[in-house]
């Protein structure tokens, strides 16, 4: 049998073993126009039959040599050759590296892949497939080891990811696809930046990897993705485990902005869990961990685990991490504001744009005594209108606020109020006051006062409902 002939095999086998594509499926191919994307766009070409799919091919030219667009002309020609439909699009990648102040490799993996999710949306693409295979996958293991990463970065290259990017080719070394491509009499384009040490991975492949062999262990690109399949394993495993245990832990259901855990639950959890519960957490909002390092995990654990029971940090991505008492709250970072002051319409709908909150107000007739209409006090609540004086007001916590709580005798600092409560001191001041004139009627969320409160002779109920969007700590 030809090399072309069991690469062939080798690579239908594992796209059959992985689940990748699904008979009437489209495939968006990354095509650079080097080795290993044109021994993918080869083999799922002589593919299509067997796989039942369409194929498009993907170009980005990413401007960063001088005679890049040649890359795109071959691109194209290969498309022709082929009859087969295809993108060709170029970013200016060095003025982004100009602005934004980020590394090469990110800016241009981030452009790479926002370049593939469009033209897949415009084609109605479910797949995008590129060219990875064993060697990248050793030379992903070793960086990721370099850089620190946990275990999930020490999984390496997965052969799906996000169940749309898939790796057709991971099975195979480079000097297989090598092979593969001479056999086919090709000739793929030269890429001179992967001769460029100033690239980590270039450093990895061309000097690292080679000493690491020759000195070390002569078979250690076979050990490092051995050991990434082991570790992948027992990754997705603890993967289901943490987020059953999230499930667990969350006092309320996680929004794209804020997610809330129970601290007690959570620390009943094993510390390998916590990590893992932490990181679903930043990732339910983010919708990625790459820029969540060790000292940011290690820094939440301590937070969690300290005596302090009020505390925050600042996390990557305009996150932060909350301990709140007996809450762990992880959020959006949102601008916070001095003070608040509304007036209520009554009757009538309140809309308060800084709580994003809204309040409704009804004038009830009395029909047979007030205590029908008596609630508690925290989100909706019931008083005397004949006895208010208007407007009423909403407003922020001010120093030395006292009011007399529904069925005390003396008054109470709204401060103490909310210190019982257990509501963190940079949450207090957004707690809204409902105030008639200097009189504090409610205190909402919390206590309504004893002044203005129905009684038997109340001849007009104002019933008051409060409510706001999802829970986030200012």
């Amino acid at each position: 049998m030809s090399i072309s002939s069991r690469f062939l095999q080798r690579t239908h086998r594992y796209i059959l073993q992985h689940d990748m594509i699904r008979s009437g499926e489209t495939v968006v191919i990354g095509f650079s126009g080097g080795v290993d994307s044109l021994a993918l766009l080869v083999a799922l070409y002589e593919l299509r039959p067997q796989l039942d799919c369409q194929l498009h091919i993907a170009h980005l030219d990413h401007q960063l040599r001088s005679d890049s667009a040649s890359d795109a002309e071959f691109v194209e020609r290969c498309a022709n050759s082929l009859n087969l439909p295809f993108t060709i699009d170029k970013i200016d990648i060095p003025s982004l590296i100009r602005q934004r102040g980020q590394s090469i490799e990110a800016i241009a993996r981030t452009a790479r892949y926002d370049f593939f999710e469009s033209v897949s949306k415009e084609i109605e693409a479910t797949k995008v497939a590129l060219g990875h295979h064993r060697s990248d996958q050793a030379e992903t293991v070793l960086m990721n080891l370099i850089r620190g990463a946990a275990l999930t970065g020490l999984r390496g290259i997965l052969p799906i990811r996000d169940g749309k990017f898939i790796r057709p080719l991971l099975d195979f070394s480079r000097t297989e696809i090598e092979e593969f491509v001479a056999e086919q009499d090709l000739h793929p384009c030269e890429d001179s930046t992967n001769w460029d040490r100033n690239y980590l991975r270039n450093r990895i492949r061309l000097d690292l990897l080679p000493l690491l062999k020759r000195d070390y262990n002569h078979n250690i690109q076979n050990t490092l993705v051995q050991n990434s399949e082991l570790l992948r394993a027992e990754s997705d495993y603890l993967e289901d485990v943490a987020r059953n245990a999230l499930d667990v832990c969350l006092v309320e259901p996680a929004t794209h902005d804020v997610v809330i855990l129970d601290r007690l639950t959570f620390l009943r959890h094993h510390p390998a869990l916590r990590r893992r519960i932490l990181r679903l957490a930043v990732c339910q909002i983010q919708g990625d961990m790459k820029e969540l390092a060790f000292n940011h995990s290690e820094s939440m654990l301590q937070l969690s685990e300290s005596i302090s029971p009020n505390r925050q940090l600042n996390l990557p991505n305009n996150l932060e991490f909350l301990r709140a008492y007996n809450q762990l709250i992880i959020q959006r970072a949102i601008s916070e504001i001095d003070e608040f002051e509304y007036h209520v319409a009554v009757p009538g709908d309140n809309n308060f744009p800084a709580l994003n909150a809204v309040m409704t107000s009804i004038i009830v007739e009395a029909s047979g005594g007030g205590t029908s209409y008596v609630t508690d006090g925290k989100f909706q609540a019931v008083f005397d209108v004949d006895q208010i004086q208007l407007p009423l007001k909403i407003r922020s916590r001010r120093a030395g606020d006292r009011f007399q709580p529904f069925g005390m005798k003396g008054t109470k600092k709204v401060k103490d109020i909310l210190i019982d409560a257990k509501i963190p001191q940079r949450m207090r001041k957004y707690v809204p006051i409902l105030v008639s004139g200097d009189e504090i009627l409610w205190v909402i969320g919390h206590r309504t006062s004893d002044k203005c409160k129905v009684s038997n002779k109340t001849r007009r109920f104002l019933r008051l409902t409060y409510s706001s969007g999802p829970q986030r700590v200012p």
